[in-house]
């Protein structure tokens, strides 16, 4: 062989060095010491996962050894790995398949894992579905650190991102690919406990800091997840007894949870476009320390189907959701103490129940409910802005909640005692009665007692009543209501009410109750009713009828609007309660109103002038022919009704 014919050899081969080629054969090539790249045509078929390969400092045996997917040895010896496009890699180049039938966890754990070696910081998803089985758990099920038995794990910074025209599905199976909802494991319950327990393992774990370095300087600084769904094709089947049971499987399966952070410390949490379907546990679940995670960020995103909550950030975290929707799900929500928490155009829906704002937001005092702030910063703040509850069994509203919200077929409560001591509540609401009937659209509910002992709390610590509590609500029906003869229940309050709460109602109100606190109320905020047409057939005016009067006694004041009969035909004289039951401290407020009309012919009521201190008027006043009327209005210094309107047609 001449020289020339040598040459052109060298020359050939040289170029057949640098010729793209599938990732395994590029073990086969010697590149030369100067050629600091290699290309790839594919990972393990031409175009699928192709990249370029880079030899430098960080291509160690070590590297080699830790990440055989993404870093290759070379015939004479040289270490070369997969150079990050832009930052982001994809599953592809790790050897996915990406066609939704050939199970790519094994493919996408190792581009996770790659991509936090390397400082990486995407992991792109090129395809429309990804297959992705449930590995095998060996730890007990209540070791909530142990990293086996979940199907991706993240324990840096690092974004996921859909990169198909509809989004990308992530499509969860159980372990070797059974069916998700039919198939599960069973590994021991505890280290100590070796009876079996349900193991479905989830969707995605965020294995973050145990200890915590400090805001600003956790390992997780930012896990982002955009245009992607995470499948599990688990039902919702109605069974919300936990932890699932062994047998069958159903229950709310504590173990499954499409993104768990638990016991451990991450930065911020950024979703956006992103659909989180059909689990068994908590859809999206933040628990652990008070400040396990630093602020959540959710754009168009939609939680649902589960038998536990569809949104659980059970930390004290910043939120900010916009357009989001939670439900199908046993709680929409499930909340814990908040400093900042925003929703925007969000909706709640179909479930048993949902809780919005909530207690601990210093530190957990007692227990997670009662409230706590960091008196030197702003009062806490869950605001509603333009959002919606639809379908919704109860909505639980706690502490430090603002805003306006839209509800369909959804009463509306602030449980006192259930929130411990419920505080600087601001909430407007358009309450829309449309399948249901004889539902309540708003209840304010106190205390029983003041002496109600607060849980986890040293003895004489007791719940307070709901305070500083300021509620408009109008009610409205569909057309359809209104012709299947659907009604509202009116909003009523009960127990002991701190008199700094108030309550604005208007529009439909039904079952001839207007607000009111019973027959014998303990308390009474102030009570203000708009303008609206009575659906009732209890009776056509809808004012809250007292009980029927056999004699002279004392009106209790209980809503702004009042019916009274008398029974015999006598005159009666009457007096007004002053306070209610409870005390002072629990209403009546100042300027108060109560217009107490007379229904029926029978007898006539008789406010003597100078009879009672506890009512002043101008003349003596008598109800005698129906719907003769006298309105008082409370003098909370005195506390006494002063007369500020009379009418009688006698």
């Amino acid at each position: 062989m001449n020289a020339l014919a040598i040459s052109s050899l060298a020359l050939a081969v040289e170029a057949a060095q640098g010729k793209p080629c599938l990732f395994a054969d590029l073990a086969l090539k010697s590149p030369r010491q100067d050629a600091g790249l290699l290309v790839s045509s594919g990972h393990a078929a031409p175009g699928l996962g192709a990249g370029t390969y880079v030899c430098d400092a960080r291509c160690t045996p070590e590297l080699l050894a830790a990440h055989p997917r993404f870093v290759v040895r070379t015939a004479n010896g040289r270490i070369f790995r997969l150079l990050p496009e832009s930052g982001a890699i994809t599953p592809e180049q790790g050897g996915a398949a990406g066609d939704g039938v050939t199970d790519d966890q094994p493919a996408i754990q190792a581009a996770v894992d790659y991509a936090e070696a390397v400082g990486a910081q995407e992991v792109r998803f090129p395809a429309p579905r990804y297959r992705i089985d449930c590995p095998l758990r060996t730890s007990p099920a209540d070791q909530s650190l142990a990293r086996d038995g979940h199907p991706i794990v993240i324990s840096k910074s690092l974004a996921f991102r859909g990169m198909a025209a509809g989004r990308t599905v992530l499509d969860f199976r159980a372990l070797d690919g059974a069916p998700a909802e039919s198939d599960w494991q069973l590994v021991p319950a505890s280290a100590s406990d070796p009876s079996l327990a349900v193991w479905r393992g989830g969707g995605i774990f965020v294995s973050g800091d145990t200890v915590d370095p400090g805001k600003g300087q956790r390992t997780v600084a930012r896990l982002e997840l955009d245009r992607l769904v995470l499948y599990g094709n688990r039902q919702h089947t109605g069974n919300h007894a936990w932890p699932a049971y062994p047998v069958t499987g159903d229950g709310w399966d504590i173990t499954d949870k499409a993104l768990w952070v638990q016991d451990c410390h991450v930065g911020e949490i950024v979703c956006r476009d992103t659909d989180m379907i059909g689990w068994k546990g908590e859809i999206f679940y933040l628990g652990g320390a008070i400040d396990a995670v630093e602020r959540v960020e959710l754009a168009r995103c939609r939680f649902a189907s589960t038998n536990g909550s569809a949104f659980n950030p059970g930390c004290n975290a910043e939120i900010l959701a916009t357009d989001c929707s939670f439900g199908d799900a046993f709680q929409a929500q499930e909340e814990t103490g908040k400093n900042r928490a925003i929703y925007r155009n969000c909706v709640w829906h179909d479930c048993d129940h949902t809780t919005i704002g909530s207690g601990s937001t210093a530190a957990f005092l007692y227990n997670w409910v009662w409230p706590t702030r960091v008196e030197a910063l702003p009062p806490p703040l869950t605001l509603l802005d333009n959002c919606e509850f639809r379908d919704v069994g109860w909505l639980r509203v706690l502490s430090w909640v603002s805003g306006s919200i839209r509800t369909v077929d959804t009463p509306v409560g602030l449980p006192g005692s259930d929130g411990q001591a419920i505080r600087d509540v601001d909430l407007g609401i358009d309450a829309l009665l449309d399948r249901k009937t004889n539902i309540h659209a708003l209840g304010l509910y106190g205390l029983d007692t003041l002496e109600e002992q607060v849980p986890g709390a040293p003895a004489g610590v007791f719940k307070r009543p709901p305070a500083n509590v300021s509620l408009r609500i109008t009610h409205r029906r569909t057309s359809a209501a209104r012709e299947a003869g659907r009604e509202w229940l009116g909003v009523s309050w009960s127990g002991l009410v701190d008199a700094s709460c108030s309550i604005h109602a208007q529009g439909e109100y039904a079952s001839g109750r207007v607000p009111n606190g019973g027959d014998a109320p303990v308390s009474m905020p102030l009570v203000t009713f708009g303008p609206g047409a009575p659906s009732t057939s209890y009776w056509a005016r809808g004012w809250y009828a007292a009980p029927a009067f056999s004699g002279p006694g004392e009106i209790k004041v209980t809503a702004p609007l009042m019916a009274v009969t008398l029974a015999d035909a006598i005159i009666a004289d009457m007096t007004l309660s002053r306070p209610p039951s409870g005390g002072s401290s629990f209403g009546y407020a100042e300027g108060q109103t109560v217009r107490i009309s007379k229904v029926g012919a029978a007898g006539s009521f008789r406010f003597g002038k100078g009879a009672s201190a506890s009512f002043a008027v101008t003349a003596t006043r008598s109800l005698v022919n129906e719907c003769d009327w006298i309105e008082f209005t409370y003098n909370r210094e005195r506390q006494r009704w002063e007369e500020s309107g009379f009418f009688s047609d006698a």
